[in-house]
């Protein structure tokens, strides 16, 4: 008996309060839009059951967007909605985060359904699994049906859309939405791999700031779309306390102040504005930690999200001043990575002028300019953050680990070509001390041996009882000669007051005196000095010259050309040799002194031509 009074004063009121009520027509295949379908009623009393909020007025909607901006009070939305058919319709209340939000189904004026949710329960109690708020209607095709939705915040911003899916459309929408979603985190994942990875092999702070700002971002997305709410903390409504996507909100502006810094080198003795945003860090860091305290501390719950709200708006703009100012001080030297960064950033200021009105007018209570939610926009500029600046910093750091590995290797090279400077003049050292002392020493005592010798053969009976003192001297004098030649090899006397062309032309004469070969000299252009270390080495290649020619070409005639260009000094050797030049370690002595060299082998002739750069000109020093 009791049941059937209520379900007859549930019907009457049902009736009473649906007068004035338009109803939307569910018709199949079409797009449906509830602007001007969709009813509201304020309970300021937060305390009307769905039996007695059906007896008061509800007001229509000029569209399907509620927008009350900070409230505590229990919203009712009311829809009717016929159908000639049976069919399911999909009713989707496009917020994600409202904390407590109730669904009834009235068909026939008899309560057919109901589910009660909300982010303050689990995840669970939305019986449809879906990021935002998606209710399932029964329609029998013969009965009107009246679905009253109630939302509620905690003294926050309420804004919502109402929108009405036929089952087949909202299915591809439903699949489409989670596919996309899908696509960014998969490709968030891969740029976060390629920076960690980054990170790791060279241990620069940027890689390590723009990961921080992905996960910043990243969160912020979750938690404002509501897919954290379904994957992440789903069993943990009391995490959605804390507004995780307003306070992810400070967690961005810290992270992109911070990679903005190490991106563009802003250092404090370079940059004026460096204190200034270190200091407002700081203090977003402080104020961050005590608005999570407060909240755990459940402190002033009416007015905690206003100021949270309001205090982004403020902060929002203080971190773009903030970066404008820091691209300013150096955007005048015209510096590549603070341009890139500049152009980046004006994409960015697009994005995030647009969430700050979007936010502003919901704050007020007004319909937005913009008739998109702000996560949208964030997931716009987040793809271009993942795309373009993945991109730059790939690009700027590997120029700078690429001058970074060319100034190693300069010094490096530098160091061994001072080392082999050093260990070249220690060989010329020694090789002037074994000079001087086969001259000095072993050829003093030749020649006392020779003085003996001739001393002894002066005699007339000597000479003729001894023939072969005669042809001992000889030897010893072919001894003294030689021991003059290998010492001059080593080293000419006085080389270095005589200089490349001069010395040359000694060693010459000297080797012509000693062997058959016809040799001619020839000195072109204006002679120039090198530094010692190159000449030495000059003079050493054309030794080797010399002596491959005289050792193993088999030849009658020669030639050696010393030619001082403009850019180069050239070494050209020919001779009409039957066999090619046996050299030892020509091509090393050649490429130590960063020449070239090129030969010629014909079957009557030979040809060695070797290019030598002209090097900076140190001072001249003896070598001892």
């Amino acid at each position: 008996m009791r049941t059937a009074i209520t379900i007859v004063v549930l019907l009457v009121l049902a009736v009473c309060s649906v007068r004035g009520q338009p109803t939307y027509h569910v018709k199949p295949g079409v797009s449906h839009s509830l602007d001007g379908f969709v009813a509201h009623y304020e309970d300021s009393t937060a305390r009307l059951s769905i039996r007695q909020v059906t007896n008061y007025p509800f007001r229509v909607l000029p569209g399907s967007l509620l927008n009350v901006g900070y409230t505590a009070s229990h919203h009712w939305l009311r829809i009717r909605l016929r159908s000639r058919r049976p069919q399911t319709v999909f009713v989707e209340v496009d917020n994600p985060r409202i904390n407590i939000v109730w669904f009834y189904q009235l068909t026939g004026g008899r309560l057919v359904r109901q589910v009660q949710t909300g982010d303050a329960l689990r995840f669970e109690s939305r019986r449809f699994p879906n990021y935002n708020w998606v209710f399932p209607v029964e329609l029998d095709g013969k009965s009107p049906t009246d679905v009253l939705i109630m939302a509620a915040k905690r003294y926050e911003v309420l804004g919502l859309r109402v929108r009405l899916w036929d089952a087949g459309t909202f299915d591809q929408k439903d699949r489409r939405s989670y596919l996309l979603w899908g696509l960014l985190t998969g490709f968030t994942v891969l740029i976060l791999l390629i920076n960690v990875v980054a990170f790791a092999a060279t241990r620069q702070a940027v890689y390590g700031w723009f990961i921080c700002l992905i996960l910043a971002i990243s969160f912020h997305i979750s938690a404002q779309s509501g897919l954290g709410f379904q994957y992440l903390w789903s069993d943990a409504p009391a995490f959605n306390r804390l507004d995780p996507q307003l306070l992810s909100g400070w967690l961005i502006m810290l992270s992109q102040l911070q990679f903005m810094q190490h991106f563009i080198g802003q250092q404090p003795g370079q940059s004026r504005a460096f204190w200034v945003v270190q200091v407002f860090k700081y203090g977003l860091i402080a104020l961050l930690g005590l608005n999570i305290l407060l909240r755990v501390g459940d402190v002033f719950p009416q007015s905690h999200f206003q100021w949270t709200f309001n205090a982004t708006l403020v902060f929002t703009v203080m971190s773009i001043l903030l970066a404008f100012w820091s691209i300013s001080e150096r955007i005048r030297r015209r510096e590549t990575v603070v341009l890139f960064y500049t152009f980046t950033f004006a994409v960015q200021l697009v994005g995030y002028l647009l969430v700050f009105l979007i936010n502003l007018a919901f704050t007020q209570g007004r319909e937005p300019l913009f008739q998109i939610d702000s996560y949208v926009v964030v997931v716009i500029n987040f793809l271009f953050d993942l795309l373009i600046l993945s991109s730059g910093i790939l690009f700027f750091w590997f120029q700078t680990y690429r001058r970074q590995n060319e100034q190693l290797l300069t010094t490096l090279h530098q160091q061994e070509q001072a080392q082999s400077e050093r260990i070249i003049e220690a060989l010329e050292i020694e090789r002037n001390r074994i000079a001087e002392d086969l001259y000095d020493d072993v050829g003093a005592i030749l020649s006392t041996a020779i003085s003996y010798v001739s001393n002894v053969i002066r005699k007339p009976e000597v000479r003729e009882r001894f023939p072969l003192l005669t042809d001992a001297r000889q030897l010893l004098d072919r001894a003294v000669e030689n021991l003059r030649t290998v010492s001059h090899n080593l080293m000419p006397k006085n080389f270095a007051e005589l200089g490349l062309a001069r010395s040359l032309a000694e060693t010459i004469d000297k080797v012509s005196a000693s062997t058959d070969i016809r040799f001619e000299y020839i000195v072109a252009g204006t002679e120039r000095r090198l530094d010692a270390s190159t000449e030495v080495q000059v003079f050493r290649i054309a030794v080797e010259l010399i002596n491959g020619i005289v050792k193993s070409a088999g030849a009658t005639q020669a030639t050696l050309q010393l030619i001082f260009g403009t850019d180069s000094l050239q070494l050209m050797a020919e001779n009409d040799g039957q066999y090619a030049p046996q050299y030892n370690n020509l091509h090393a002595k050649v490429a130590f002194i960063n020449g070239k060299i090129d030969t010629d082998i014909g079957l009557e002739s030979a040809t060695v031509f070797i290019e030598i750069p002209y090097q900076i000109v140190r001072p001249h020093g003896n070598l001892h």
